[in-house]
């Protein structure tokens, strides 16, 4: 019986880091990483290692503040929190344990971040700048002031999972600063983006009633259907470019467009309840294949 309460709880905690939503955090690290073996013919496997835990615990310890605020204030309710989010309205875990468990693992990032300065040849200013900045963006999502709730949430999740991750794995690696990796992320950030619109959007009704400001509200229901519409699309236009100037290896991501569509009308007829789990599903293969393209392709953008 021990035994067996020990594995439920373990599985509420893994519940609780909402890992489906990992590969947002992770696909930036892989992009600067192969950009940076594109400029210097070498990859550092221990410090992609390192570079991929701390990026990760990061996020993961960015999920549980998340949890944990919005179930303080009142956001979260039993009625209208997806099945990865329940671990504090279901009463499994503590909210005790929630911030106790998120603490540990913004340690846990600082300790890799700790060994990536002393084995990457890269400035420790430059280095501290970008993890430091994107582990205070994870929390200030939801913690402290709480910029999610004056409808900023999005230009924090924008930065943090698109510059500031691409050009740190970037950097860790080549021991310099470039701004090519945050151009070519851009395609991939616009997604990530539209995994949590869609979230903003399917919680909309709720975040109003309970006086949240998220973007949803603030564009109504028909600008909001449109902007989730070009931050589906606009990155399929981006590699039909890149594949007429550049190389026709970049029209490969455009194979996932029929998914979008599907998106595309489940968002137009409101059927929102999964969508942001179904938004990662394009998210993820769309990133592997446009990684897959940076290393193949004869010649890449601003490189």
């Amino acid at each position: 019986m021990a035994g067996a309460a020990v594995g439920t709880q373990f599985g509420d905690y893994v519940s609780a880091l909402r890992p489906w939503s990992f590969s947002t955090s992770l696909v930036p690290v892989m992009l600067g990483t192969a950009l940076a073996y594109r400029a210097t013919g070498v990859i550092h496997i221990p410090l992609l290692f390192l570079t991929s835990i701390s990026v990760l615990t990061v996020h993961g310890a960015g999920n549980l503040v998340n949890t944990y605020y919005d179930y303080m204030k009142g956001v979260d309710k039993a009625d209208n929190v997806g099945i990865w989010n329940r671990v504090l309205v279901d009463r499994k875990l503590s909210p005790h344990q929630v911030a106790t468990f998120g603490g540990a693992l913004y340690a846990v990032g600082t300790i890799m971040f700790a060994m990536i300065v002393s084995l990457s040849s890269a400035r420790i200013d430059r280095l501290a700048l970008l993890f430091f900045g994107g582990l205070s963006g994870s929390f200030l999502y939801t913690g402290g002031i709480g910029l999610k709730y004056y409808a900023v949430g999005d230009v924090v999740v924008l930065l943090t999972f698109g510059p500031v991750s691409v050009l740190f794995a970037y950097t860790v690696q080549t021991g310099s600063l470039s701004v090519a990796p945050i151009f070519l992320d851009i395609p991939l950030a616009l997604h990530v983006e539209a995994v949590l619109h869609v979230k903003h959007a399917r919680d909309a009704a709720f975040h109003q009633k309970v006086g949240l400001v998220t973007l949803p509200n603030v564009l109504g229901r028909t600008l909001s259907y449109f902007y989730f519409t070009l931050l589906l699309f606009v990155p399929y236009f981006t590699f039909i470019a890149f594949g007429i100037y550049y190389s026709r290896y970049f029209w490969i991501p455009a194979a996932t467009v029929l998914y979008a569509f599907d998106l595309e009308k489940k968002f137009r007829s409101e059927d929102l309840t999964d969508m942001p789990e179904k938004t990662v599903r394009l998210h993820l293969p769309v990133a592997c294949l446009y990684i897959v393209c940076c290393l193949l392709a004869g010649q890449i953008p601003f490189v």
